[in-house]
């Protein structure tokens, strides 16, 4: 199981779904106040929580149940055509967090600067890492695919 490529791949793709737990989105400042937002709100510089705002997708439930269905994914070694079906919806989801980041984004920029002012902002790690993660779950279909093909190939050798 481990000597193949793609369950390093999927393994790695999963550990990059987690570690938006520990990094920030976007970090805005506006008005001398600094504000970061992380896959489980929105925070202030000392780390108390903005109570006004409310993330409408819990992003690190979201990619917590990614990372599961990856690591799940890379112990379905036995049955590559499910392998597969279960990276290719993965990437759904992936592509969905990915919208909704932008889009909570959009909404939380637009939310600090509703009283005038320009809001800057810093996009951190955790903005890239949904799409890096797409990326290795991209490679590891691949492989799966050429692990099949190979397969299949000398099947029809015998």
């Amino acid at each position: 199981m481990w000597q193949r490529k793609q369950t390093v791949f999927l393994v790695v793709a999963a550990l990059m779904a987690l570690a938006t737990w520990f990094f920030p989105v976007v970090t805005y400042e506006h008005a001398g106040a600094e504000f970061t937002f992380r896959t489980t709100g929105l925070f202030m510089a000392d780390g108390t929580e903005v109570v006004d705002v409310d993330i409408k997708v819990p992003f690190s439930i979201v990619l917590t149940v990614i990372a599961v269905a990856l690591l799940a994914c890379a112990l379905l070694y036995g049955n590559r055509p499910r392998q597969i079906r279960f990276v290719r919806g993965t990437y759904l989801v992936i592509l969905a967090v990915i919208a909704f980041l932008f889009i909570t984004d959009n909404s939380l920029r637009s939310y600090l600067g509703r009283n005038g002012g320009e809001v800057t902002d810093t996009f951190g790690v955790a903005y890239f890492l949904p799409l890096l993660t797409l990326v290795f779950a991209y490679l590891a279909e691949r492989a799966i695919r050429a692990d099949e093909a190979l397969v299949r190939s000398a099947d029809r050798l015998r």
